[in-house]
Formats: structure tokens, sequence, C-alpha cells
């Protein structure tokens, strides 16, 4: 059996990142500063101003965004189990935002927050924690070829 957590992270990231992308172009009218937010661990609060895309930015904060990912879809693989069932599949699934959210934003130190909330009203961060779960999810269904 080969492991889901390619899958999950992969889709995961993808669906956050777009996420991200797409909620900063129509709040701030750049799509840039809600992935470089997340750089804010190195680069101070002030990445997440910065309305274009460069590498020490946005590659920080797209990297970190998928090591994040990674981090969750090991426990959310590991929740789910082997083989889960319809019911735990979706109580898992469902209270991965929600964890995930308060993990991130309250056991957390500020440093190494996703800094969202810094370009963020916290629906969007919502929206964001919800496009994640969902795009794990959908990499958790996927089966690998071969």
């Amino acid at each position: 059996m080969t492991s889901r957590i390619p899958g999950i992270t992969l889709y995961g990231s993808l669906a956050c990142n777009a996420a991200l992308l797409a909620l900063s172009a129509i709040r701030t009218g750049s799509a840039a500063p809600g992935v470089n937010c997340t750089a804010h661990w190195l680069k101070g609060d002030a990445a997440s101003r910065v309305r274009h895309f460069d590498g020490l930015h946005s590659g920080t904060g797209a990297a970190t965004n998928v090591v994040a990912v990674l981090f969750w879809a090991v426990l959310y693989d590991r929740a789910l189990g082997k083989q889960p069932g319809l019911f735990r599949a979706l109580v898992v699934t469902l209270a991965l935002g929600p964890v995930s959210a308060l993990v991130d934003y309250k056991a957390t130190p500020k440093r190494f927050t996703p800094g969202w909330e810094l370009v963020f009203s916290k629906r969007d961060m919502a929206l964001v924690y919800a496009a994640m779960v969902t795009g794990m999810a959908f990499g958790a269904t996927r089966r690998s070829k071969g």
C-alpha cells in the first residue's frame, strides 16, 4: 500500500495557495500579499505588504505553506487510518480545518503562525482553511498508479 501523504500534501497545498492568491487579488488588488505574508517568520510583518512576487517573500511563503500542509497531511493521514469508513473519514475531515486553525493561531508562537491575519479577515482565513481541507480530502481519495 502506498502512502496517501504525497497526494494529500500536493492537493492541499495547491488548494491552499490558490485560495490565498485569489482572495488576495480580490481583497488587495494584488495576488502576492496572500502568499508573501507567510514569509513573516523570516522577513517580519512587512512581508505582507510586498505587492509583487519574488523569491524571498513569495518563494518562502509558498514553501512554508507546503511544509505546513505536509505537517497536517501526516496527522490527517494517521487520523484517517488505513481504510477509514465513511463516518470516520467525514468526522476527521470536518475536524481538520478547525483543529489546524486552533493550533496554528492559539498554540503556535505568533512568529510561526501562517500570517494570514496580516492580509485577511477571519472569514477569508476560514475560506483558506476550507480550501486546504477540501484539497487534502481530495488528495486522500486519489489512488496512485502502479
